[in-house]
């Protein structure tokens, strides 16, 4: 049906033109991702350095969870949303992936408060026909949202062998992985697709935002519990990396974001607010046009299909937007038992040969799962910058602040670039 052919075009995209690459970019020891050693301040790990050093704060992920939720139900949300959108941000802390992480709390909290995002809605399954289905998110929390389509495409692809079902109304979902996890842990594979504001300065553009950061997400599983966990923006960055830079103080690399004049450009601040993000592959010259084009491919998977703004008129990310901001998402799921028997234990031998290639040769979701590791060992590591904000947030809604935070001083904590 049409959602076969849906799958089997992403699937076939995403083994063509993204393993390759990924190999070379995944290429380093886990251990220095840890420590935040080496040269990791000037590649795109750099929003990890320093998260070892004894300014970070460890906490119990789910103590985390618990305070996150606190504080959305404190400013607005319903206690079940607001329990799913902390799952969802803790998620990401534990995964070594700050920047989609507790980092994102206040810029939610301001759309909340502005009237903006509903923290009560529920979303509503506004068609299903066959194996393809359609949510509409009722500006309700992305996370909310997302919960409602993932679950819905997991149902269809257990009658079905596969499905694709789109999201239009919605908000920012948070990361990418966390959706696709939820079919990969039932034994499925998993794509996961959202339009974003735009971010980036497309190819041969002059200072212009016209595409977002727009992840390409896809979770494979393999055997033994092993599994392929690819997550990655279209841009060279996602945004959230340079929000973390600007909390922490601290320049971006050169190659991450140009200024207002379209040049390269190293302060968060200006690339942020007035500058773009380069898409995956930089510049014209380094073939950024490839990752302008992923971008696109997501926007349609995403905006196009389910009928949300699309592209160039999807409004900022600001408190001061005009209203609803109606983000898309595009969720596919695949049951590999419907196909050739034998896929995860080849998906298995296939990771277990690319990581004994000579070298020290990692495959997607490797580095997470390192940190997930430690995390439940020894608690969530937060930037001691994005901790204080959140102490800041505790005093501003009325909620008691984990112990972690005491020590903290909550009048040095920074605005969220999008609070204005």
């Amino acid at each position: 049906g049409n959602g076969a052919v849906l799958a089997a075009a992403t699937a076939g995209i995403a083994i063509g033109i993204l393993a390759p690459p990924l190999m070379r970019r995944l290429h380093g020891a886990i251990a220095s991702r840890l420590g935040g050693g080496g040269d990791e301040e000037d590649t795109t790990h750099a929003v990890r350095a320093g998260l070892s050093s004894s300014t970070s704060v460890r906490i119990d992920r789910y103590k985390l969870e618990a305070f996150l939720t606190d504080v959305l139900v404190s400013a607005g949300c319903s206690t079940r949303h607001a329990q799913r959108v902390a799952s969802v941000l803790t998620f990401a802390d534990a995964r070594g992936i700050p920047s989609h992480g507790v980092n994102r709390l206040d810029t939610y909290l301001n759309e909340i408060e502005a009237g903006l995002v509903d923290g009560k809605a529920d979303p509503v399954v506004s068609r299903i026909s066959g194996s393809c289905a359609v949510i509409n998110g009722r500006n309700g929390l992305g996370a909310v949202t997302s919960e409602l389509a993932m679950t819905t495409a997991i149902k269809l692809a257990k009658e079905h062998g596969v499905s694709v079902v789109v999201c239009h109304s919605s908000n920012h979902y948070g990361a990418a992985g966390y959706w696709a996890k939820m079919a990969l842990d039932e034994g499925f594979i998993a794509m996961s697709f959202t339009n974003t504001s735009p971010f980036a300065v497309p190819t041969g553009a002059r200072g212009v935002r016209a595409v977002g950061t727009n992840p390409f997400c896809m979770f494979a599983p393999a055997a033994n519990g092993d599994n392929f966990q690819l997550d990655m923006a279209t841009t060279v960055v996602p945004v959230g990396k340079i929000e973390v830079m600007h909390r922490i103080n601290k320049p971006v690399p050169p190659g991450w974001g140009v200024d207002r004049n379209g040049e390269n450009c190293t302060d968060p601040e200006e690339i942020s607010k007035v500058g773009g993000l380069f898409p995956l592959g930089g510049g014209e010259e380094t073939a950024g046009y490839k990752g302008y084009g992923l971008g696109v491919f997501v926007e349609i998977m995403s905006s196009v299909l389910s009928g949300a703004a699309i592209g160039p008129d999807v409004q900022s990310w600001s408190v001061t937007r005009d209203g609803a901001i109606n983000y898309g998402h595009c969720f596919v799921v695949i049951d590999p038992k419907r196909y050739a028997p034998g896929f995860e234990d080849r998906m298995g031998d296939y990771l277990e040969k690319m990581r004994s290639l000579p070298g020290s040769v990692m495959v997607a979701g490797d580095p997470e799962k390192k940190f997930e590791k430690d995390a439940s060992e020894n608690g969530v590591l937060l930037h001691e910058s994005v901790a204080t904000t959140m102490k800041s947030l505790a005093s501003r809604f009325g909620v008691a602040a984990p112990p972690e935070f005491k020590s903290l001083d909550a009048s040095k904590s920074k605005d969220s670039l999008y609070s204005s």
